[in-house]
């Protein structure tokens, strides 16, 4: 298992700034457990983007599926993929749901298909966290080894729902659970946004 240390140089490298819209409210990530590690963490100590471990393979949970089709954050997806990927040669598997990066991957040496289903063929799949239909294929996919790139958040679906259960019924807390990365109903802050090249602190929140 990489150190997260080691695993921040990997995602970080020619990253040099955010650059995100105030129009995309992201939530706050909650980590829980020690294979889950922040990736970005703004001034007030929320964690937005956040990597974990789990079995033989990894996630990127970004904390808006908007960011997603930042082509400013080209350089941060490419090193995604390329840490995700177990298998140097595999394909990148991307859900229509978040097909712009398509456009910003294909820039890579690696295979990009466009595609909603999981395949032997893939080495990451990238998906928004709104549907969990394949839960199940997706959570067994990491184990063995697949990397997960996932974006979403959770405060507008909790404001649709009677009964306020984000952490275990929210659609993308069904998948990334497993690897101690939480979508929450709280409201990110993106006005103080820093690049960090070593593994960002940040408060462990219990709710």
């Amino acid at each position: 298992m990489m150190k997260p240390s080691d695993a921040i140089q990997v995602l970080m490298n020619g990253v040099d700034c955010w650059n995100f819209s105030y129009n995309e409210v992201p939530c706050e990530l909650l980590l829980i457990g020690e294979a889950a590690f922040p990736v970005l963490v703004n001034g007030k100590g929320q964690v937005l983007i956040a990597a974990s471990q789990y079995g033989k393979g990894r996630m990127v949970v970004l904390a808006h599926e908007g960011y997603m089709h930042y082509t400013s954050l080209t350089q941060f997806f490419h090193n995604a993929v390329g840490w995700l990927n177990g298998s140097p040669c595999a394909a990148i598997g991307v859900h229509s749901s978040v097909k712009s990066l398509i456009c910003i991957l294909s820039s890579t040496c690696v295979e990009v298909q466009n595609t909603d289903y999981i395949t032997d063929s893939l080495g990451v799949y990238c998906m928004n966290a709104y549907d969990a239909t394949m839960a199940k294929q997706l959570i067994q996919f990491v184990k063995n080894g697949g990397g997960l790139l996932i974006g979403g958040q959770a405060w507008h679906w909790a404001s649709q729902q009677c009964q306020n259960k984000v952490l275990s019924d929210f659609p993308g807390n069904q998948i990334t659970s497993v690897a101690g990365v939480y979508f929450t109903d709280t409201y990110g802050d993106i006005s103080c946004l820093k690049v960090s090249k070593e593994v960002p602190l940040s408060p462990l929140l219990v709710r």
